[in-house]
């Protein structure tokens, strides 16, 4: 396949052409949640520490000290990308494309010798780098700058995605048409929105594809005729080199559709809910081994529960025994009848913010665990 990205939305699925010929699916949705999550300031920053990183002074060491000095430097930039491959290429097959088709290749733009393009074979794995390569520092610190300006903008548009969807999602689901409506009111009034698709739009070319088991029929490609007896799937692919145009066409249709991303109540990072009821993502829990949001959430609403029962039980208690003291002091006191209906009044609104999360069991405790004569105001 060409080193552009292709992917169809359709079905309220992601289809995604990779290298191989082979389709990826994911639901709709999914490269958003995953395109949010990137850091993407902490890949220009150690981007920008590589590009800038030159040796203390070439002027004063000898010839061979300064190719040790540019051998080592180059592989420092191959580990670099070694890494950003494991971090980025296993989230998304688009991340795939972006690392190991788009950036790689803007390396070979850059003006190199033949020599220096065995240098690819060492970005590949298919090489180790030694000093038989040698490529400029000049010429990697150039590739660096151009995949800092792909991460900058990627970065802003990030920053753009994340409030454009939560102006769209809202608080919670609601109803059929209620992220439709919102998002009419964002093509009208936001004309920051109405400029990220003008802008971007045009770089969108459609294409047909035919696929069988995940992998792209075609004549002329790798993936050979269809076996007897298998089905087709036929998709209309968005085909282009700018990963910003894919991702608003993306949030466009996940509007159009109305799939529903809601923003964990633990981590506050978008996901994919598995229902109208979900609020917490399956995302681990730095510092918590083994838990996720979804597992400390669930312990939460647990202890929220557990909270919300015991207080429930210690306000009949109380109430139980503060009523059988007034009773008893009718004619001592002829309004504390009225003093005790405060008093289940107070306790009340106690409760409601035991169950609101307001305050804990131990505060209610504190606040109504009292005597009865204290709480009807009597000696």
């Amino acid at each position: 396949m060409p080193s552009y990205y292709e992917m169809s939305l359709e079905n309220k699925r992601e289809y995604v052409c990779q290298n191989d010929f082979s389709v990826a699916e994911k639901p709709l949705g999914s490269w958003l949640v995953v395109f949010l999550d990137v850091d993407w300031g902490a890949q220009i920053e150690k981007t920008d520490h590589l590009r800038d990183e030159r040796a203390s002074d070439l002027s004063k060491i000898s010839w061979k000290q300064e190719k040790q000095w540019k051998v080592e430097y180059g592989q420092r930039v191959a580990s670099w990308y070694y890494g950003l491959k494991a971090e980025l290429s296993e989230k998304h097959p688009l991340l795939k494309v972006l690392v190991e088709q788009q950036i790689r290749n803007r390396l070979i733009n850059v003006n190199m010798t033949d020599e220096e393009l065995q240098y690819m074979e060492v970005l590949d794995g298919k090489r180790e780098y030694g000093t038989e390569i040698l490529i400029s520092h000049m010429s990697l610190r150039e590739w660096m700058s151009c995949v800092k300006d792909i991460f900058v903008e990627l970065q802003q548009y990030q920053k753009d995605l994340a409030c454009f969807l939560d102006q769209v999602m809202g608080d919670d689901s609601g109803k059929r048409g209620d992220i439709l409506n919102r998002y009419a009111e964002l093509q009208y009034k936001d004309w920051k929105y109405r400029v990220w698709v003008e802008n971007n739009y045009q770089a969108l070319s459609p294409r047909f594809h035919l696929s069988c088991n995940h992998k792209v029929y075609s004549y002329t490609g790798i993936a050979g005729p269809v076996p007897t007896g298998q089905n087709l799937e036929g998709h209309v692919y968005m085909a282009t080199d700018s990963l910003v145009a894919l991702t608003i066409w993306e949030f466009d249709m996940v509007c159009a559709q109305e799939v529903f991303l809601r923003r964990c109540a633990y981590c506050n990072r978008y996901f994919q809910p598995y229902s109208v009821v979900s609020c917490y993502c399956d995302r681990p829990v730095e510092g918590k081994e083994g838990k996720t949001c979804k597992d400390i959430g669930a312990m939460s609403k647990h202890q929220q529960k557990v909270s919300q029962d015991e207080a429930k039980k210690l306000y009949r208690r109380v109430c139980n025994r503060t009523q059988m003291a007034a009773y008893r002091r009718r004619e001592q006191h002829p309004d504390i009848l009225r003093r005790y209906s405060q008093v289940q009044l107070y306790g009340k609104e106690l409760l409601e913010q035991v169950e609101e999360g307001t305050i804990t069991f131990e505060e209610f405790q504190e606040k109504f665990d009292k005597k009865p004569g204290e709480l009807l105001g009597i000696k």
